[in-house]
C-alpha cells in the first residue's frame, strides 16, 4: 500500500482542477480507516468532479478492486452505491452500478451483504424492464451459481423485485433459479430462500408457478435442518394471506399440522408464537385446523413451548369465546399452575396472560370458571407469579362486578400489599386507582385505605414514592374531598415520626397531591404542613421541603398565604447551612419571582 508522501505527489502531479478527486482517490487507498471512510462518503463529490462517463468507466470499475476493506468501510460504500443514480446519468445507465454492488454481495459478513442487496432492490425498481432482463436477471445469475455459499445467500432477497418486470420466460428461469437455492446443498441458503418465500409468492400470478412454489414449500418444511424448517409457520400465514379459497387453504393446512408436530421446539415453538396470526388468516378453519394444535402445545414437553403458548391465551380464546371451549381450556391451564407445573417461567406466563381471558369471555364465565385459576395463582410461592398477575388486574376489574372483586379478589389483593416481596406491594400500590374506580368511594376506603398508611411507612424507598404518587391519582380518581378526609390525617401523623424517612414521605406525597387539588385546599393543608417541616433537624427532609414548597407555589400564584406565610420560610431555606437545601430553596424562589 502506498505511503502518505506517495499520496501527495500524485495529488501534485493532476491538473489543479482535479487536485480535491486525486486525494479522495488518494484517500480510499490510506492505512486510515477512518479516511478511508471519509473518502467513501465523499463518492458523489468525487462523481460529480469526473462527470458521467467517466464515472461509469473510471470510478465505478476503481470500486470494484478495494472491495477487500473493513466492514464499516464496505457497508459505507453500499449506502453510497444506492444514491448513485445521478453520479452515472440516471436510471438509463443504473445497470452501471450494479459491478460494485456484485462485489459487495460476495463477501463474508452478512450486514454487508444485506446493505448491497437492499441497494440493488433499490437500484431495480428505477431500472426499465429491459434492462431488468439484460443486466439484473444475468447478475441473478451469476449469484445463484458463484461457488461461495454467500452469493447464493445473498441472491435469494433480488428475486422478489425482479419478478413482475420481466417476460414469463424469463419468470420461469427465475423461479427455476429459486428453486435451485431451495434444494441448495448449503442449510444457510435454504434458509434464506425459505425466509423470502412470501416475498416471491406475492409477485406470481402464474398456477403453474405457484403449484411449482409450493412444492419447494413442502419440500423446505420438511427439511433435515430444523433452522430451515422453522420458517415454515411464517410462510404458511405469508401463503394463507394471498387466497382465502378453500383449495387453497387445503394445501397450505397439512404443513402447520407437521410444524405443531415438528421433533424440534424451535419448531413447534413458532407455531405457538404465531397462533393469533394464523387464526387471523385461516378464519373459517381456525376452530378446527389451528385451535386443536394449539392446545396440544400447552401441554408440550418443553418449556419454552409451553411458556409461549401460555403466553398467547387470548389469541386462542377469541377464536372461539364459547363455554364449551372455556371447558376444553380450563383443564390445560389448571396443568400449569402448581404443583403441577414446576416451572416458575411457564407459570408466570400463564399468570401474565390469564386476566386477558376475562374480557373474551364476559361476566358470568369468568365469575364462574376463571377466578378459581386465578386465586391459585395468586397463591403462588414465586413472586414474579403474583407480580404478572396484579399488573393485568385491571383488565379483571372491568369485567367481573363489585360482589365478586368484595368477596373473593380483595381478601387476596390485602394479603399481596403486605406480601414479603416489595415489587409485589409496588404492582399493587399501581392497581390502586384501578380498582378505586371500579369499587367506588365508599368500598374502596372500606377495604384498601388502611394500606397506604402501611405503604408510607414502608422499608423500601421505591414502595413509599409509589405509593405517593399514587396519592395524586387517587384524587383524580376520587375528588377532593376524599384526599381531605383520608389522605391529609395520614400526612399529618407522618410529621411527628421520629424517623426522618418517614417525615420525607409525607412531603413527596404533599408534593403530587399538590400538582391536582386547589389553590384554598393549599391554603387550608399544604401551607401549614410545609411551613412546620421548614424547622425540621434533618437537611435531607429540609430538601424536600424546599421542593414540595416550589410545587405549592406554582399552583396558588398570587395567594395571599403564599406571600405572607411560604415566602418568608423560603427565604430562611435560602440562608440554609446545608448547600443542598439553599441550591433548592434558591431555585424555588427564583421560580416564584419569574412567576411574579
Amino acid at each position: 500500500m502506498q505511503t502518505r508522501e506517495e499520496h501527495t505527489r500524485i495529488a501534485d502531479s493532476v491538473d489543479a482542477s482535479l487536485y480535491p478527486v486525486a486525494v479522495l482517490i488518494d484517500e480510499l487507498r490510506n492505512d486510515d480507516v477512518q479516511l478511508r471512510l471519509n473518502a467513501i462518503k465523499s463518492l458523489g463529490t468525487i462523481a460529480t468532479a469526473l462527470g458521467q462517463e467517466r464515472t461509469r468507466e473510471e470510478l465505478l470499475p476503481f470500486l470494484q478492486e478495494i472491495i477487500d476493506d473493513d466492514d464499516e468501510v464496505l457497508i459505507a460504500l453500499a449506502e453510497q452505491l444506492r444514491q448513485g443514480l445521478p453520479w452515472v446519468g440516471g436510471p438509463q445507465y443504473a445497470y452501471a452500478l450494479i459491478g460494485p454492488l456484485e462485489e459487495l454481495c460476495n463477501v463474508e459478513e452478512i450486514t454487508v451483504r444485506e446493505s448491497a442487496t437492499e441497494s440493488l432492490k433499490i437500484l431495480a425498481g428505477h431500472m426499465s424492464s429491459e434492462h431488468i432482463s439484460r443486466h439484473f436477471c444475468a447478475l441473478i445469475s451469476r449469484l445463484a451459481t458463484h461457488d461461495w455459499y454467500t452469493s447464493r445467500i445473498s441472491v435469494s432477497n433480488l428475486f422478489a423485485c425482479a419478478l413482475p418486470k420481466v417476460s414469463d420466460t424469463k419468470q420461469e428461469d427465475l423461479l427455476k433459479a429459486y428453486c435451485r437455492l431451495c434444494s441448495d446443498d448449503t442449510p444457510m441458503v435454504r434458509r434464506q430462500a425459505a425466509n423470502v418465500l412470501g416475498s416471491v409468492a406475492e409477485v406470481l400470478d402464474d398456477e403453474e408457478m405457484l403449484d411449482e412454489l409450493l412444492q419447494a414449500f413442502e419440500k423446505l418444511s420438511q427439511d433435515e435442518q430444523d433452522s430451515v424448517r422453522i420458517l415454515a409457520v411464517k410462510n404458511v400465514v405469508a401463503l394463507g394471506k394471498l387466497r382465502s379459497a378453500s383449495d387453497w387453504h387445503a394445501r397450505i393446512l397439512p404443513v402447520l399440522k407437521s410444524c405443531a408436530e415438528d421433533k424440534s421446539w424451535r419448531v413447534r415453538y413458532m407455531m405457538a408464537d404465531n397462533v393469533k396470526q394464523l387464526c387471523d388468516v385461516f378464519q373459517a378453519k381456525a376452530a378446527t385446523a389451528v385451535v386443536p394444535f394449539y392446545l396440544r402445545l400447552l401441554s408440550d414437553q418443553e418449556v419454552e413451548v409451553r411458556m409461549i403458548a401460555a403466553a398467547r391465551l387470548a389469541a386462542a380464546a377469541a377464536v372461539n369465546p364459547t363455554k364449551e371451549f372455556l371447558d376444553t381450556l380450563l383443564p390445560s391451564m389448571e396443568k400449569l399452575t402448581m404443583p403441577q407445573e414446576h416451572s416458575q417461567h411457564v407459570r408466570a406466563s400463564l399468570a401474565g396472560s390469564f386476566l386477558s381471558l376475562a374480557p373474551i369471555f364476559g361476566t358470568k364465565l369468568t365469575v364462574d370458571h376463571l377466578i378459581n385459576v386465578f386465586l391459585l395463582l395468586m397463591r403462588d410461592d414465586t413472586p414474579e407469579v403474583r407480580l404478572k398477575l396484579i399488573s393485568t388486574l385491571g383488565e379483571l376489574s372491568s369485567v367481573v362486578g363489585i360482589d365478586v372483586l368484595s368477596q373473593s379478589l380483595l381478601p387476596s389483593i390485602k394479603d399481596l400489599g403486605k406480601d414479603r416481596q416489595w415489587r409485589i406491594r409496588l404492582a399493587v400500590i399501581e392497581c390502586m386507582p384501578v380498582l378505586a374506580q371500579y369499587l367506588g368511594e365508599v368500598a374502596f376506603t372500606k377495604e384498601l385505605s388502611h394500606l397506604f398508611g402501611v405503604w408510607l411507612v414502608d422499608p423500601v424507598f421505591s414502595v413509599r414514592d409509589a405509593a405517593a404518587a399514587n396519592f395524586k391519582r387517587l384524587a383524580e380518581v376520587l375528588g377532593q374531598p376524599w384526599s381531605e378526609a383520608h389522605i391529609v390525617p395520614q400526612l399529618q401523623a407522618l410529621l411527628t415520626n421520629k424517623n426522618y424517612l418517614y417525615r420525607i414521605s409525607s412531603m413527596l406525597c404533599a408534593g403530587t397531591l399538590a400538582e391536582v387539588v386547589s389553590p384554598p385546599f393549599l391554603e387550608k393543608h399544604h401551607v401549614p404542613m410545609v411551613v412546620k417541616m421548614a424547622d425540621d433537624p434533618v437537611p435531607n427532609v429540609r430538601v424536600n421541603v424546599a421542593k414540595t414548597m416550589q410545587v405549592v407555589l406554582r399552583h396558588m400564584p398570587g395567594s395571599s398565604a403564599g406571600k405572607d406565610t411560604l415566602m418568608p420560610a423560603l427565604r430562611r431555606l435560602v440562608a440554609d447551612s446545608d448547600p443542598d437545601v439553599r441550591f433548592f430553596a434558591q431555585r424555588a424562589l427564583d421560580e416564584s419571582e419569574r412567576a411574579a
